[in-house]
């Protein structure tokens, strides 16, 4: 997947005559019973457009999309065809796929819109996906790459968790038809004489596509509900990190993250994944890293010469009203979890001056300046939001918006009453979802929602003869299910804790903004294996998009083993005090903080200016090690330019019952809206913020997260 993707951005930013793209997305299938219509699918082609557009320069002209009936087989490759017959050897060339796959035979396929589920022994209209391939290797260029979100095996049931599963179910006995097999013959035929020819061929396989997909044999390809929205899974991660590239971002970091996202959703295979075994994982060993500007040019980053547009963005003004004073923002860098709640009264500041036009035939009127709060100029403020959509308002005197203009976050505002959303399994009998439905109203902070249908954080269900808390992705939460023959609600109250852990994890979660942050600060996480004594894993992340060093094995080994030390350190790259906190979160929920209250670390929840601090330091009395159980754990490290004073109080608190080494935070609500409570500025520069909201500068505070997986 690293090699794929690493191609896939190295062909996005050639700088070329022409770059073509042909973006296909299906939820219209005519599914019932056995697999159903999807939800995701067009808008991962919208996704997908506005990234190439907006984000690596391809002109709107040159991409045609196919959704829904439009996606016919002859369509789709009818489609293909005309790119072939207009490609010149230097033209760069994005082809993406997002519906159902399945399999003929053993062929895995791809489902055009009028595929259908056809009965035993008889033909079907699918692309196999070496049918697909074939035709695009006919294309008569190098810089290829065909991205796939469908899945090639489906797992008996449409549904999976609060996630529709992309893979149609098939037939052992089903054949391909007369067309498909004459196709295949027909580009096979075509690349045949070059073979046998005995002549170098004009373009290698291996040179000509570049093929990156959300699934391979038996992985598990969703469709999700977010917040708003639906997209795929692996579409929605691959596009959000490309979106917020800068020119020196490692693509290490781009691949690892969209791996982190669909590992927090339990997506990824339970066994690790092997660099000697994964055909994919093996081109990893000799990739090296990539700086973007060397490798794609200095015209990578969009249509504007101003060097800010090649800074990481996270929004666009996708359109601009009458007035040019309020427009519709495309938010597509927001960190999928905060997405969900960002509040009214969030503000962003544009990145390139030169569209931010205040003079001459692009002024507004007096009478609409005289309506202007005299506030910061080049910024827009959020005044409504759905979804991966907001509608923005000029806050500047005098400032005018304009369509294609790139936003950072400045400003981020939550609501304080946010609550857990918690699926109910659709296995559950309807007199159960009643049931729980009524057991849940009882809590403050949990709301029920029904699955597939709504953004979910967990998932209640029955296993085993128990009720319990299942991921989203349908993994069984350790600890969360009780004895044979509990009642509905003696399991709900018995979760109580369990979900007030959970939400804690979800309000830290929405602080997430590694690549918006305005803190210049590094953050590198190692493991170290017990036995024999060797570095496991190392990670590492930067708020300022520079090229940090990654070991190959922190994106596919960062599977670690009871007894392994750990260790975070920490460079304060500004001129400011900072201080930490970090929290890990296990499989269980269980929250843990290293404390900071002993010695030698009564001083230590501080970084001081342009120096490094390490955790825990190597004269300290205890060790970070990983500890038992299996599964993921999640890492949050926040720093702020602020005292934690609320968030630490609570801590040592907490920490009296354990005086040395881990800390286990028995209140991670209250700790999580202490954190929140420190970040919240008092600033008043900013009108139209709720009171009910918290306020957090984007210039105050970082958190940066890691993931491994305890085997």
């Amino acid at each position: 997947m690293a090699w794929a993707a690493d191609n896939y951005a190295q062909n996005l930013a050639q700088k070329t005559k022409r770059k073509l793209a042909l973006l296909i997305g299906i939820n219209q299938y005519d599914a019932k019973n056995e697999w159903l219509p999807l939800n995701g699918c067009v808008n991962d082609v919208e996704l997908q457009k506005q990234l190439l557009i907006h984000r690596f320069n391809f002109n709107s002209k040159d991409i045609v999309t196919l959704t829904d009936r439009q996606a016919t087989r002859a369509n789709i490759i009818d489609a293909i065809g005309e790119i072939s017959s207009q490609v010149l050897p230097d033209d760069v060339v994005i082809v993406h796929f997002s519906g159902y796959g399945s399999r003929i035979k053993s062929q895995p396929s791809l489902v055009p819109v009028d595929g259908s589920f056809a009965s035993a022994n008889e033909t079907v209209n699918d692309i196999t996906l070496q049918t697909f391939i074939l035709l695009l290797q006919a294309i008569a260029t190098d810089k290829i790459t065909c991205i796939i979100d469908a899945g090639y095996t489906s797992f008996g049931n449409p549904i999976i968790g609060n996630f529709r599963i992309r893979a149609r179910p098939n037939h052992r006995e089903w054949e391909l038809s007369s067309a498909e097999i004459a196709l295949q013959q027909e580009f096979q035929d075509r690349q045949e004489p070059r073979k046998s020819s005995g002549k170098s061929p004009e373009k290698s396989p291996e040179k000509s596509l570049v093929l990156l997909q959300a699934a391979i044999n038996d992985r598990l390809c969703v469709d999700a509900n977010w917040d708003g929205f639906s997209s795929g899974v692996f579409t929605y991660a691959l596009t959000q990190q490309l979106w917020k590239m800068s020119s020196e971002t490692s693509l290490y970091t781009v691949l690892g993250n969209v791996i982190s996202t669909t590992d927090r959703l339990a997506l990824l295979s339970k066994e690790p994944i092997s660099l000697e075994k994964d055909e994919q994982a093996k081109q990893l060993k000799t990739l090296s890293s990539f700086n973007l500007v060397d490798t794609f040019g200095a015209d990578t980053f969009g249509n504007n010469s101003n060097k800010s547009s090649d800074r990481s963005a996270d929004a666009l003004i996708k359109s601009v009203s009458g007035d040019r004073r309020s427009g519709e923002v495309w938010l597509g860098g927001i960190p999928i979890t905060p997405l969900g709640y960002y509040g009214i009264g969030s503000v962003f500041t544009v990145l390139d001056d030169s569209t931010s036009n205040k003079s001459g035939s692009n002024r507004v009127s007096s009478e609409i300046l005289n309506t202007i709060p005299k506030t910061v100029p080049d910024t827009v403020q959020v005044r409504s939001h759905n979804g991966i959509t907001a509608k923005v308002e000029a806050m500047g005197v005098g400032q005018v918006l304009q369509a294609g203009t790139l936003l950072k976050e400045k400003i981020r505002v939550l609501q304080r009453n946010l609550k857990l959303n918690v699926a109910l399994d659709l296995e559950l009998t309807k007199i159960e979802r009643v049931d729980a439905t009524s057991a849940i109203s009882a809590l403050n902070n949990v709301i029920s929602v029904n699955a597939t249908e709504q953004y979910a954080d967990c998932l209640f269900g029955f296993q085993a003869s128990s009720y319990g808390l299942f991921s989203v992705g349908r993994t069984p939460i350790l600890g969360a299910f009780g004895a044979v023959g509990e009642s509905i609600g003696a399991a709900i109250r018995r979760l109580q804790p369990q979900l007030e852990s959970l939400l804690a994890a979800k309000l830290i979660h929405l602080t997430a903004n590694q690549d918006s942050s305005f803190l210049d600060l590094k953050v590198s996480l190692e493991a170290i294996s017990s036995n024999p004594s060797r570095i496991k894993m190392v990670a590492s992340q930067s708020t300022n998009s520079q090229d940090v060093d990654r070991q190959e094995s922190s994106l596919f080994n960062k599977y670690l083993t009871v007894g392994d030390r750990l260790s975070c350190k920490l460079e304060n790259l500004t001129g400011d005090l900072l201080y930490v906190i970090i929290f890990s979160f296990d499989p269980r929920g269980k929250v843990m903080t290293p404390s900071f209250v002993t010695s030698p670390y009564a001083n230590d929840s501080n970084i001081p200016p342009h120096q490094s601090l390490i955790i825990p330091q190597p004269i300290a009395p205890f060790e970070w090690t990983v500890s038992a159980p299996q599964g993921l754990v999640d890492v949050q490290i926040i720093v702020s330019r602020s005292p934690l004073t609320q968030t630490l109080s609570l801590l040592d608190r907490f920490s009296r019952q354990t005086p040395t080494g881990l800390v286990n935070v028995t209140d991670p609500l209250e700790v999580a809206k202490a954190v929140l409570a420190d970040l919240h500025t008092q600033n008043s520069t900013y009108p139209n913020i709720s009171e009910d909201s918290w306020i957090l500068d984007l210039k105050d505070w970082a958190t940066m997260g890691f993931t491994y997986r305890v085997a």
